[in-house]
């Protein structure tokens, strides 16, 4: 299975309902990990990133084209819903500021670097949240 069916696979183990399943949805955490096809699951990393190295991310390791002004989908049906669940985080800048980042939280980051594994560090997390 690739990295985004198994990403996907992970979002309703983890509470996120089918809305959030997408592979807008997958994508996005991929970037916000930092992993393409061929970097290894505990590699993932939760540097800050704007959604427009969200959208680049996708586009230049994926094969996408998801186009700039697709900004709007990206934040309203991946990142807010993943705020919520403690997924991800921004950094509290003003939305409108060019310094406005998100990055993965860090008890999502341990579960992530399991790849389809994550067992206990799933549990952990689904307890957290």
């Amino acid at each position: 299975m690739d990295k985004i069916e198994l990403t996907k696979t992970l979002l309703p183990r983890i509470g996120m309902p089918p809305r959030q399943q997408t592979d807008v949805c997958a994508f996005t955490i991929l970037a916000l990990a930092g992993l393409d096809t061929k970097t290894p699951w505990i590699k993932a990393t939760n540097e800050w990133v704007r959604i427009h190295d969200i959208i680049r991310f996708t586009n230049e390791r994926y094969g996408k084209d998801y186009a700039e002004n697709s900004r709007e989908a990206f934040r309203k049906q991946a990142l807010h819903h993943f705020r919520t669940a403690a997924i991800a985080e921004d950094n509290g800048k003003a939305t409108n500021s060019p310094n406005y980042r998100w990055r993965l939280t860090m008890d999502f980051l341990d579960v992530l670097r399991q790849g389809g594994h994550p067992g206990p560090q799933l549990a952990a997390f689904r307890r957290r949240r």
